[in-house]
């Protein structure tokens, strides 16, 4: 064999493989997703697959690939390494998820499968999936693998979030009094509205559904949402904390309807966490 055209074969993949990790890298960078990863997977994905491709061509240039059994043999071997376990096919999945990924470190999310539903903080990426932080304090990792087959949803805007504060209220208390009453709290956490970036009001608001409550068909469910900015003032190096100061806030608000609803003798039930 020509030592010289191998190591010009060499040279070519290997500019090849630079050259899209370079275009990856250029192209998948953006401020909204997981920092600088995807240059990682590019890296590791297209070296695996420059890899294959100069061993498929050093193959065939030697003469191997002209038997029918080798051709078997190098067929099997490129099978398993796209098989669903194999790390190539793993690495395909990191790159393919961090090319899709609009979300950040810290950001809440909420992941949706076949298998239910799962809302937490990204807290990291890696192979093995991502990592989320749940309200409950729990961690789960959720892979490449199954975030491919998954709607990911983005809880965090750049600016603002809407968040829902539910209560189950009984149906002898009129429309009326619980208008005032989450008025009033509203207005005394200083929650009636805010201004977006755009300048636009974003105003609180709330929603009745009768209908919701069917196995307790005295009491129906209200939804109160509010408005909350998504970064909050903390020190340099802290994480954003604008989704745990809206649970805090929203506990908060739910006891004090609680506590003006038991001074106004109005029948009310405890409130199913978000």
């Amino acid at each position: 064999m020509d030592e010289g055209l191998i190591f010009a074969w060499f040279i070519a993949v290997a500019i090849g493989v630079s050259a899209a990790v370079k275009h990856a890298k250029r192209s998948a960078f953006s401020d909204y997703k997981i920092r600088s990863l995807q240059g990682k997977a590019a890296a590791q994905v297209f070296g695996l697959l420059g890899l294959l491709i100069f061993g498929i061509g050093l193959l065939m240039y030697s003469g191997l690939l002209a038997k029918t059994e080798y051709i078997v043999g190098v067929s099997a071997l490129t099978y398993a390494a796209f098989s669903q376990y194999s790390p190539i096919n793993g690495a395909l999945s990191f790159l393919t998820v961090a090319y899709r990924t609009e979300f950040a470190i810290d950001d809440w999310v909420k992941v949706s499968k076949h298998a239910g539903t799962i809302k937490g903080k990204v807290k990291d990426f890696s192979m093995k999936g991502v990592r989320l932080k749940t309200f409950d304090m729990s961690e789960a990792i959720i892979s490449c693998d199954e975030l491919l087959h998954s709607v990911v949803e983005n809880l965090t805007p750049n600016d603002l979030f809407r968040w829902e504060t539910p209560v189950s209220v009984s149906k002898m208390v009129p429309v009326k009094n619980i208008e005032n009453t989450v008025n009033a709290v509203l207005s005394k956490h200083s929650l009636e509205s805010l201004v977006d970036d755009e300048g636009f009001v974003q105003a609180a608001y709330i929603e009745f559904h009768d209908d919701k409550l069917d196995f307790k068909p005295n009491f129906r469910r209200i939804s109160i949402y509010t408005y909350h900015p998504k970064w909050i003032p903390m020190p340099e190096g802290a994480e954003p904390i604008g989704y745990e100061v809206a649970y805090q806030l929203s506990r908060e608000f739910k006891r004090d309807i609680y506590e003006k609803m038991d001074s106004q003798k109005n029948a009310y039930v405890d409130v199913v966490r978000p």
